[in-house]
């Protein structure tokens, strides 16, 4: 009896489990841009880099009186003391962006890959910046450049940010949006 009543309930389960799929359509970008399509081998990224340090100086202090404090004896008493002209060591630290090139090997690749219908993939440990994103649409839109939609899915909605790109014969050279000049330089896979 108890087999039939665990076999019911599993049947039940598995009948709302089933009717609750997710019926919200698959985004999709659209066709490609042919100059785009294909698998794209990473070569170098020009990139904005924090830099820290501390600069260790002496600072000239002129000796005078100081006012002291204490208690003696439960008696608060103030007094003025002489101290002695002295140097005395200061450290600042500095932060400043310096922008880094970074040169990529063969024999580590680190790919991207953009399909015909508008898929997009990354692979390598020096792409998770595009790890996220499934989707992309080449934009021409704009008077000034050609750029690329990238589109990242989260909480069920899709959202695009554009990045400049630009082609020179087998080369890509993807521009994102920097106080200074960066870029991903790519060159295509054969």
């Amino acid at each position: 009896m108890k087999k039939i009543v665990y076999l019911t309930v599993a049947l039940l389960l598995a009948r709302i489990l089933i009717r609750c799929q997710d019926n919200t359509a698959e985004f999709s970008p659209g066709a490609s841009d042919p100059r785009i399509i294909g698998t794209w081998r990473l070569v170098e990224r020009l990139y904005q880099s924090d830099s820290a340090y501390y600069r260790i100086d002496s600072v000239f202090v002129k000796g005078g009186y100081k006012i002291d404090s204490a208690i003696v004896n439960g008696v608060y008493i103030k007094d003025s003391v002489f101290v002695k002209d002295r140097y005395v060591k200061d450290s600042i630290r500095i932060t400043k962006t310096i922008d880094v090139t970074r040169k990529y090997s063969v024999a580590y690749p680190q790919t991207i890959t953009f399909a015909p219908d508008g898929k997009l993939s990354a692979n390598g440990s020096e792409m998770t910046y595009y790890a996220p994103i499934k989707y992309f649409r080449v934009d021409s839109t704009s008077r000034d450049s050609l750029g690329v939609n990238l589109y990242i899915t989260t909480n069920r909605a899709t959202v695009p940010f554009r990045q400049g790109v630009a082609f020179r014969a087998d080369t890509l050279l993807l521009l994102p949006r920097c106080e200074r000049a960066c870029y991903s330089r790519f060159l295509r896979v054969r």
